[in-house]
């Protein structure tokens, strides 16, 4: 069977501006995480808290299940996940003032 019409010959910044474009529609790079503008500055350290421990246990599952080396570069970041995570607790203890007993 002969076509018509010849194929259009190739453009490829053509197709990667129309790749770029597609991605940006259904991959935007803002708007993934929206914070709650009511949301206090102690509820938003227990959130980041929370966040954090998820994330530092995620590490550690991850970690225990490679190899030596990249165990190793795991481990670090959930060490400082734990490092952060210790700050934000410490954050949110000062945020309520122990009283002494009278």
């Amino acid at each position: 069977m002969n076509k018509a019409l010849p194929d259009p010959p190739l453009d490829p910044a053509k197709d990667r501006a129309a790749f770029n474009r597609a991605i940006d529609h259904y991959l935007p790079t803002q708007g993934f995480h929206s914070v709650n503008a009511d949301l206090s500055f102690e509820d938003a350290l227990l959130y980041t808290a929370s966040l954090l421990d998820s994330a530092s246990a995620t590490a550690l599952d991850c970690g225990e299940l490679l190899p030596s080396p990249e165990r190793a570069k795991i481990l670090a970041v959930w060490h400082l996940l734990e490092i952060a995570k210790t700050t934000v607790d410490r954050s949110i203890e000062c945020l309520k003032p122990s009283t002494a007993p009278a």
